[in-house]
């Protein structure tokens, strides 16, 4: 198996660079002999397309242009699966994937023949050459509405069918910006994350990715559109605050993924109903370093957050911030925290004991 991946992103430290890494780790497991493709490396500059038609009229096959696309087109007339990997800019896919795909027109000739799906397309110049290929794509966007993403996913599919080329599976990720958070959705980001290599191993084996592994894929990371916007605000905000320069840079993503708004948002909507059916209490979680307050008000399996302090809680915590990450990451245990001074508790301390099972992670 021949597996030619197309890198459509300019950046190499985002999210789309991120997760087409996953899948090509998992596609090296096979024995998938793979090429890798960086459209954004220098050694990939690629001149645009001219619509000259050089390629089918003065010497058929061959592009007016002499720069990489020539060793790139006999690659993609051997290779039996190709991947294309992009973020989504404006619904669509970023510029070094869109003329990468124009300068594939000396593949074509004259001629009009019926697709698959029915609709006319330029003839292929070497049509036995096609044969089984698939096609797989890999999109990647910070809007959550799967609206944004069906514009370049039906482009894609449509590129599949002018190329003669089997739809072999389409990967989108949407709510990027919502990957550094570890620490609220361990267990979704886990199983996107293995959703990923899983692909790779797939189109590594079959060329063909299972509707389970896709839909992993595409978990949803906020559970509404008003989580999710007042996650994504909460993403800028600290961008600005620390005068980022890469919104993908480790700093950012380690401060927007402990950030306690976040955290305690996460830690009220998934609420145990079953473990607090019984539970009628009032929790305060006090972080003085940075001036952030969090009431749990739990009712018989409910919850309601507010960011205010109450003078009379059944259990109030008392801790910084990133003592409050040490412990929600099982880096520090309540024992030690306590002989060390760093965390207060005052109250019915057995509260404490059980927020592990009165708010557990969430499964989506």
């Amino acid at each position: 198996m021949k597996v030619l991946l197309v890198r459509g992103n300019p950046r190499k430290n985002g999210f789309t660079q991120y997760l087409t890494n996953l899948f090509r780790a998992g596609l090296l497991e096979t024995a998938a002999r793979v090429t890798d493709v960086d459209l954004a490396a220098e050694e990939y500059s690629l001149k645009p397309c001219l619509g000259c038609y050089h390629c089918w009229l003065v010497k058929p096959g061959q592009c007016v242009h002499h720069d990489p696309m020539e060793r790139l087109l006999p690659v993609i007339l051997e290779t039996d699966v190709l991947v294309c990997a992009t973020p989504v800019y404006y619904f669509a896919m970023s510029s070094h994937l869109k003329n990468f795909f124009e300068r594939t027109f000396p593949l074509t000739t004259h001629g009009l023949e019926t697709s698959k799906m029915g609709l006319l397309r330029n003839r292929l110049r070497e049509p036995a050459k096609w044969g089984d290929k698939k096609f797989i794509s890999i999109t990647v966007g910070a809007l959550r509405a799967r609206e944004a993403y069906e514009p370049v996913n039906q482009t894609f599919r449509l590129i599949a069918d002018t190329l003669h080329m089997e739809l072999g599976g389409q990967l989108t990720r949407s709510e990027s910006h919502q990957l550094p958070f570890k620490l609220s959705k361990p267990i979704t980001l886990k199983r996107v994350e293995a959703a990923f290599l899983k692909a790779g191993r797939e189109t590594g084996t079959t060329g063909q990715l299972s509707p389970r592994t896709m839909a992993e894929a595409a978990l949803p990371l906020s559970p509404d559109e008003k989580y999710f916007c007042t996650y994504a605000n909460i993403f800028w905000e600290n961008a600005v605050a620390m005068d980022a320069t890469n919104t993908n840079s480790a700093k950012l993503q380690k401060q927007v993924g402990s950030d306690p708004d976040i955290l305690m948002r996460e830690m009220a909507r998934c609420i145990n109903p079953k473990a607090t059916a019984r539970l009628r209490a009032v929790l305060q979680f006090d972080f003085p370093d940075c001036q952030r307050h969090y009431r749990f008000t739990v009712d018989k399996g409910r919850c309601e957050l507010k960011f205010e302090p109450t003078s009379t809680p059944d259990l109030r915590v008392t801790c910084t911030r990133d003592i409050w990450v040490a412990l929600f990451m099982r880096q520090l245990n309540v024992p030690a925290a306590l002989r060390q001074g760093v965390i207060a508790i005052e109250g019915d301390k057995s509260l404490f004991t059980r927020l592990d099972r009165y708010f557990p992670p969430p499964s989506v």
